[in-house]
């Protein structure tokens, strides 16, 4: 009688044990930690907050890909994918994904990331130049910007921008409704400066498209009506 009561108890203990690590396993990751065979989601099983930073990112990507365009999407996808595939290749510790999943995190929150992608121009029965834009995760409202136009002659210009409330009209700022106003001296390949003075850039961004307005020398190589499209 002893003994099966010990039994009893044992087994009662036991059970207890499961039940409160149970949640931990089957809750804390986008996946079933207790089904986890590869030795990447055993890392990340192995640490609670970067489980947990895999679920969060999860329900970023999901929230995020609600309400975009047909092209917006399939960008979002792309890069989305394109990580999930290389994360933790060269990684091997958990600081190191934690840092890997915090800037793809950080990433898919941007405020901006829906004017993320390239764009080209369209119209005049060829496409001369491009834009492409890219989110900077180390700042909200900011990101990176380069252009190329091949006619009349080959030109190109980057320019990093960031939303700045206080910041003078000359300056480079992303606006509360993500149109930019930036200004800048172009490049021709090979460090040259074809321009004679700054050219002023006005960019703004509807959905997938983009009319960019431009001054001077920069205004038949750069303005027009750049549509989005994916890169190659």
């Amino acid at each position: 009688m002893k003994r099966a009561r010990r039994l009893v108890a044992t087994l009662a203990w036991g059970w207890a044990g499961l039940c409160l690590l149970a949640p931990v396993f089957a809750n804390a990751a986008s996946f079933d930690c207790q089904r986890a065979r590869s030795k990447l989601n055993r890392l990340i099983c192995s640490d609670t907050a970067l489980s947990r930073l895999d679920e969060s990112v999860w329900n970023a990507y999901g929230e995020r890909i609600r309400g975009l365009s047909a092209l917006q999407y399939a960008h979002v996808r792309e890069r989305h994918l394109l990580w999930r595939r290389s994360r933790g290749l060269y990684e091997s510790t958990v600081e190191a994904l934690t840092h890997e999943y915090s800037s793809h995190l950080a990433w898919l929150k941007h405020p901006l990331l829906g004017i993320e992608g390239r764009y080209e121009r369209s119209g005049l029965g060829s496409t001369t130049a491009h834009l492409d834009v890219e989110v900077d995760v180390r700042s909200p409202r900011a990101a990176d910007l380069r252009g190329m136009s091949t006619a009349p002659r080959t030109i190109a210009w980057q320019a990093p921008v960031v939303h700045d409330p206080g910041s003078a009209p000359s300056h480079t700022v992303v606006r509360p409704d993500n149109s930019i106003f930036l200004r800048l001296q172009p490049q021709l390949p090979g460090g040259a400066v074809p321009i004679s003075e700054p050219c002023e850039f006005e960019l703004t961004f509807t959905g997938d498209e983009v009319r960019l307005a431009s001054n001077g020398e920069c205004n038949a190589s750069f303005a027009g009506s750049y549509t989005r499209t994916l890169r190659d």
